[in-house]
């Protein structure tokens, strides 16, 4: 199930969130999978983020100049994605236009990981003969 969860280092990171346990029996969950897993970050003007008497009265305004973000979670990781217990402070549904936006990221994020078909690879740039390649004697 897609969830946003909130983490201990702050983060909030929206995800296919799955229970691990020992056995399907088990009630207790020792940790969660996230799968295809991103971290939500708000933006918003500047001048919003500094609250005074007279932007505190126009606050429910400014929260239409907030923009959601998407950024992959664990970028440089590779296979599974296992996360403790004691790393998600809470979890919870997202909202239905976060939900939307999640999962048109997802849509394109996948979309440039498939490999091109009609890629090709072009020889005909090579380096001169004389160019070293590999270790010198150090003179420079």
């Amino acid at each position: 199930m897609i969830k946003i969860a909130r983490m201990q280092s702050g983060e909030d990171v929206i995800a296919d969130v799955k229970e691990i346990r020992e056995s399907p029996e088990s009630k207790q969950a020792l940790g969660y999978e996230f799968a295809d897993a991103f971290t939500a970050m708000i933006q918003r003007p500047t001048d919003s983020m500094f609250l005074t008497e007279e932007t505190q009265e126009d606050s429910l305004e400014q929260l239409k100049d907030m923009k959601l973000e998407f950024f992959p979670w664990a970028p440089l990781a590779s296979g599974r994605n296992i996360v403790s217990l004691f790393s998600v402070v809470s979890m919870s549904d997202p909202h239905e236009n976060v939900l939307a936006g999640y999962e048109q990221v997802l849509e394109q994020y996948k979309n440039l990981q498939k490999p091109k078909d009609n890629a090709e690879i072009d020889y005909s740039q090579t380096p001169p003969a004389d160019l070293l390649i590999g270790e010198s004697d150090g003179a420079g």
